[in-house]
């Protein structure tokens, strides 16, 4: 394992501070933004693991995000369950849809998965909107509780609440980052690179695409779980395909298959509609030349273009000129 240099060490814990003391330094405003951000960048990351690390785009995310926020806002207001119980079950409730959706789902390939899967979301929805005795039906959940209060920690005060998320952002991006480097990941990149030649050198690639929709799914649930306790308020206005697109230009835009890529393409997203307010109506018209561009010019996303650039400004930094050796044996300049 190699050692960390001091200068990324000291980057790192630049950071670390800045996140911790963030509540102190912005207005009200800007950490509710923050907060959003950080659970979007939780149902980012579980979708990367699927269309980023597997190869495979899925649509039906948002449906599980939803699975998540009403099996918790159900389980805290008429079973009176604390936040600490609702979430892990609400994430366990969406891993368990997520198995039952992958179960056909994933013997599709290309895009005839993609739409199996659109076709799920829209399906969950519904049944949100027409089971009103249980969800509400098109008024929604109102009145979801707050996670309870911690020693100084009021989680209904929204800087306090960005303590919780920003817990559950390091956890999951600790998580991917853990998984990538497991037996399991390195498997579910064989898939997204070349399915054929994994089954050829003996991966049960359905097994590993089963496991990494499942995996994503339960992230789904905890992202879910999140934003139904920090708003308070649930619809299925909340969960459209509009907003499967979204999440999924999210992770598109920042760079797929990146641990920073969702964080990157959540942010630049959630950002852009408040320099958009003006033109709000065109709001997916702009997305969808977003994604073309992006896919035309940037197909690594923002991320693989500041890579690119670094490796760019790290070449012309130290070049080297290619050498061979001349018939005597010495070595002589390519340019000489």
């Amino acid at each position: 394992m190699r050692n960390k240099s001091p200068v990324k060490l000291t980057l790192i814990a630049v950071v670390a501070l800045l996140l911790l003391i963030l509540p102190l330094m912005v207005d009200n405003y800007l950490i509710h933004v923050v907060n959003q951000v950080g659970i979007f960048i939780i149902l980012t990351s579980a979708l990367n693991i699927m269309v980023g690390y597997t190869g495979q785009l899925s649509f039906v995310h948002v449906g599980l995000f939803a699975i998540g926020a009403y099996t918790s806002s159900i389980l805290s207001i008429d079973l009176g369950l604390p936040f600490l119980v609702a979430l892990p079950i609400a994430a366990v409730a969406a891993a368990i849809i997520g198995f039952l959706i992958g179960f056909p789902a994933l013997r599709f390939k290309t895009h005839f998965f993609a739409i199996v899967t659109l076709a799920f979301a829209e399906i969950i929805r519904l049944l949100i909107y027409n089971l009103r005795d249980l969800t509400g039906g098109p008024n929604g959940i109102y009145s979801i509780p707050f996670p309870e209060s911690f020693l100084w920690f009021d989680f209904s005060q929204r800087s306090h609440f960005y303590y919780i998320t920003l817990f559950f952002v390091v956890i999951t991006l600790v998580f991917v980052r853990y998984l990538i480097g497991t037996r399991t990941g390195k498997a579910m990149l064989a898939v997204r690179e070349n399915e054929t030649f994994a089954k050829f050198i003996g991966i049960n690639t359905w097994k590993v695409k089963m496991t990494a929709f499942t995996i994503s799914a339960f992230i789904a649930g905890i992202a879910g779980s999140l934003f139904a306790h920090y708003n308070s308020y649930i619809s299925p206005y909340s969960f459209t395909i509009a907003d499967s697109v979204t999440f999924l230009l999210m992770v598109i835009i920042g760079g797929m298959g990146t641990i920073v890529g969702p964080i990157v393409g959540t942010a630049f997203l959630t950002f852009l509609p408040e320099m958009l307010r003006s033109v709000a109506d065109l709001r997916m018209v702009i997305y969808g030349l977003l994604l073309i561009l992006t896919i035309m010019f940037l197909p690594r996303g923002i991320v693989g273009l500041f890579k690119d650039l670094y490796a760019y400004f790290q070449i012309k930094k130290s070049p080297e000129k290619p050498i061979f050796k001349d018939m005597e044996g010495g070595k002589q300049d390519v340019g000489s």
